[in-house]
């Protein structure tokens, strides 16, 4: 339950609609709310979600002056009624927040110096680089934002075909895109200009500016989940461990924004909800939160529902096994601490795609966590011709899978280029495998028919694999999520040598 802040109005002011010129004379279309009742009210600003209007932060704003806060929503620019061009998270969107600040402080009734900044997706993005650049953000709240834009683009070498796909159609439907964004996308799908395309989105990432924050050290709350296809959660915990200031993280299965976008809809959220609290803690001095005790540093919800706290994200993973890949008959094998390396090997192609995916982006994990019944595959059905599968035993035991999986793996190329994408699956007693994690390398300017070692790391995991399960491996070439780099003819040949064996590292709890 929200904590209710001690003396705060809790009758709600008509929300009014307003217009904000920024430095540059771009107006931004927002809406407003202020408590019933006199005195000066601590700030929450709300930049809106890419694709999304002020409007969708009406059910947010309305919590908020419940709460005691004055709060301004608004359309970031080049969407919907806000004028310019998109500037994708750029100095421009970073500028704009501490206008609506200077706006809010001239026309609301707010205490200039408790101010905080919150924002789903987009404007979680925003509101961290806004708190990086204006002293005057005491506390921040980034749901299912970024730390570092580059990787969420081109990470592993690989580019994420189906995040910038949803991405730029949203763009396309409701707001302006700048020539600069235009050449941009066009330089990233066609695969040129890349280091240009990375250094336009260094700028763009929280963690560039680690050092602002560790000086002024704001008041850092963020949300991710294990499998967000937009954002991928590892550089965002990266970016928190090396925080020094008051921070608080929590982890969730799901996809992108998946565990926070009923909260738009007036849907009671917990992540909204532990956002506000923590604001209450560093912006309301009287508040049930300042007064409590300090929520964990880290909390991840587990696949099965469970709560679980640490002190740091390295602290998740207690411990590690390590499964050598055996010798793949027909493209299948075991996974075992004692497999056979030495000489063997299996070749698929990389022509086609086999029946193990990461489905598809923001619906399946979003219809895993309505159902309750993950999407499973056969994994009889994974054609050998296209991909291989090794296998565990069965567990005698509960085993605790906490922590980011690694794929270590000596791949032998007929070609210069291509792409391995790795899938790790909970099998049970019947035979039917649900996705714990996905994973993705691509090479280029290999030479031919000489091995290379490759590195595959999952997506972060808190699962259970109970009593009687195993773990399953499938490697294949290609997903709909990524763009990959595979020639016509390319095939990859998976081998275990002694002075490189493939094994897959498990973390466990």
């Amino acid at each position: 339950m929200p904590t209710q802040p001690a003396g705060a109005a809790t009758s709600t002011a008509p929300t009014n609609q307003a217009t904000i010129r920024t430095t540059d004379g771009t107006v931004l279309t927002a809406i407003t709310g202020v408590p019933a009742g006199g005195g000066a009210h601590p700030l929450v600003v709300l930049p809106a979600a890419w694709g999304f209007q002020d409007t969708s932060m009406q059910s947010q704003i309305d919590l908020l002056v419940r709460r005691g806060y004055a709060a301004v929503a608004y359309t970031t620019r080049g969407f919907y009624g806000s004028g310019g061009t998109v500037d994708v998270a750029g100095p421009l969107d970073v500028s704009d927040v501490s206008d609506v600040i200077t706006w809010a402080s001239s026309h609301l009734a707010v205490a200039a110096d408790r101010v905080g900044v919150a924002g789903l997706s987009y404007g979680g993005g925003i509101a961290l680089l806004a708190a990086a650049a204006d002293p005057r953000i005491r506390a921040v709240a980034s749901l299912s934002g970024w730390a570092d834009f580059g990787t969420s683009l081109y990470d592993a070498n690989t580019r994420h075909k189906a995040a910038l796909d949803l991405m730029t159609t949203l763009q396309e439907k409701s707001g302006r895109s700048s020539p600069e964004f235009r050449a941009i996308v066009d330089d990233y799908r066609a695969f040129r200009n890349i280091p240009r395309v990375m250094s336009w989105a260094r700028t763009r990432g929280a963690g560039t500016y680690l050092d602002r924050f560790n000086a002024r050290q704001p008041a850092v709350f963020m949300s991710t989940s294990y499998s967000d296809g937009y954002f991928p959660p590892a550089s965002q915990l990266a970016f928190f461990d090396r925080l020094t200031g008051p921070k608080t993280i929590r982890l969730s299965p799901g996809d992108h924004a998946t565990n926070e976008v009923g909260g738009l809809f007036g849907i009671p959220n917990e992540t909204w909800t532990a956002a506000w609290d923590w604001f209450d803690r560093f912006l309301i001095p009287t508040s049930t939160a300042a007064q409590g005790p300090a929520p964990a540093p880290v909390r991840l919800l587990t696949d099965g529902g469970a709560v679980e706290t640490y002190q740091t994200v390295a602290g998740i993973t207690g411990d590690h096994t390590t499964l050598r890949l055996g010798p793949a008959v027909l493209g299948t094998g075991q996974l075992s601490p004692s497999a056979e390396i030495g000489d063997w090997s299996t070749t698929f192609s990389a022509d086609a795609d086999t029946t193990a995916n990461a489905g598809t982006i923001l619906v399946t994990k979003f219809l895993d966590g309505i159902t309750h019944r993950p999407s499973e595959l056969n994994i009889g059905t994974v054609d050998r011709k296209h991909g291989a599968v090794w296998q565990a035993a069965p567990t005698f035991a509960t085993q605790k899978l906490r922590g980011t999986p690694e794929l270590n793996l000596s791949v032998t190329p007929n070609s210069d280029a291509g792409t391995l994408v790795a899938y790790l699956y909970d099998t049970d007693l019947q035979g039917r495998s649900t996705l714990i994690a996905k994973a993705v390398d691509s090479y280029q300017e290999a030479t031919p028919n000489v091995a290379l070692p490759c590195r595959l790391t999952f997506d972060p995991v808190a699962h259970d694999l109970q009593f009687g399960h195993r773990l399953s491996l499938v490697i294949d070439t290609r997903d709909a999520l990524f763009y990959d780099m595979n020639r016509a003819d390319g095939t990859a040949t998976i081998g275990s040598p002694a002075a490189s064996p493939s094994e897959l590292v498990v973390p466990l709890a």
